[in-house]
């Protein structure tokens, strides 16, 4: 079948919103009209290159659907359902999910890998440039889409495919982090670096742990306001602190943060996280920095001393499934304020100057609408 896609043809230059060719659903596979996706940096630092991504491809990872057809032996969904997907669909049965960690999954980093499916094969192709890069086996930047049915899962009649498409990536990312990974406990303390899609949801989840305070470090002064909006007590402006560590002890009874997440993806993000935190607390590193960045440990024969623990969060540090039920429970019972993650909504023609606004720092998430509901 043909599907309109956002294809990437060269890092750097815009995408392609042209028809492809898209196949039918293998074994246990899922076909699926794609609702709504979000304009994620994960998919801006891929179109920016270079990587280790073959082109072209489809991008897009941060989605939801309705289920159009179901291949052989799928059991999970049927036609008609609403998904949400899950940019890490598991196998079910490798060493990393019989371990807990199923966004490790073996078969699904090796067909990530290759930029196929599970069989190692894509079902995206052209007729002048022939076969076309999955990503995250999904390539949701288009009105079709082929995905292991492990990677999809139903969602309430009440959940708009907008909201669950954001809680497929950013909300869960960065939720998670503050609940799974910084083990925040009522009335304590939390640092967070970079307020996009997963640092706002980091702050969500902060609060929702009963966190007492919860310090931002953003350099884009608009920030302020956004991640006070959504329940952060501090902001600091890197650009205007000589000293952020010490601010943030300062703020903190002159410890330190009990834990402290980046986002940023940044080498001074990481740092200045591990110089805030408090002995025996613990820094969560979420986002994904660029090929080549390196980070310094002051004096890291203090780590041992003073028992400070770094953890690296992927996708939450949890399990997506249970997760994603979780923040739709909370969000059904108002508890959680995702409307207001979503600043517009756009077409997919309009993904390339999305990536721009991106880029120049927009305060709240894109997300793009396929008309359906």
């Amino acid at each position: 079948m043909k599907t309109k896609a956002a294809v990437l043809y060269e890092f750097g230059a815009d995408m392609a919103i042209e028809e492809i060719e898209l196949d039918e659903p293998k074994d246990k596979e899922v076909l699926l009209r794609i609702g709504a996706a979000g304009v994620c940096r994960s998919d801006l630092h891929v179109a920016r290159g270079p990587s280790g991504m073959t082109l072209p491809v489809v991008l897009g990872h941060e989605a939801s659907a309705v289920v159009e057809q179901i291949g052989p032996g799928v059991s999970r969904v049927k036609p008609g359902d609403r998904v949400v997907l899950s940019w890490s669909p598991a196998c079910g049965h490798c060493f990393y999910c019989h371990e807990g960690f199923p966004v490790q999954c073996e078969v699904n980093a090796e067909a990530g890998a290759a930029g196929g499916l599970w069989d190692g094969t894509s079902r995206l192709h052209s007729e002048a440039r022939g076969r076309i890069t999955h990503f995250a086996c999904q390539s949701s930047y288009a009105e079709f889409a082929v995905m292991p049915e492990t990677g999809c899962m139903p969602i309430a009649p009440e959940i708009s495919l907008e909201i669950a498409a954001i809680v497929g990536c950013a909300v869960t990312t960065g939720f998670g982090a503050a609940i799974n990974d910084a083990h925040i406990r009522p009335g304590g303390s939390i640092a967070i670096w970079g307020i996009g899609g997963v640092g706002i949801s980091a702050v969500l989840g902060a609060v929702q742990a009963g966190a007492a305070r919860i310090i931002v470090v953003d350099p884009n002064p608009r920030k302020e306001a956004v991640a006070k909006s959504f329940g952060a007590t501090d902001y600091i402006d890197p650009n205007k602190t000589n000293d952020v560590p010490a601010a943030i002890r300062e703020l903190t009874h002159g410890r330190g943060a009990d834990s402290a997440i980046d986002s940023s993806g940044t080498a001074a993000g990481f740092e200045q996280g591990y110089e805030s935190i408090r002995p025996a607390g613990t820094l969560v590193a979420v986002g994904q920095a660029r090929g080549g960045v390196n980070v310094t440990i002051r004096e890291a024969g203090q780590l041992p001393t003073y028992q400070k623990r770094i953890i690296g969060s992927y996708y939450g540090g949890g399990v997506p499934e249970r997760d994603f039920q979780l923040i739709f429970d909370l969000y059904l019972a108002g508890k959680l304020d995702l409307d207001a993650m979503i600043g517009k909504t756009i077409p997919l023609e309009g993904v390339n100057d999305a990536f721009r606004e991106l880029e120049a720092g927009i305060d709240t998430r894109t997300v793009i609408s396929f008309g359906i509901e």
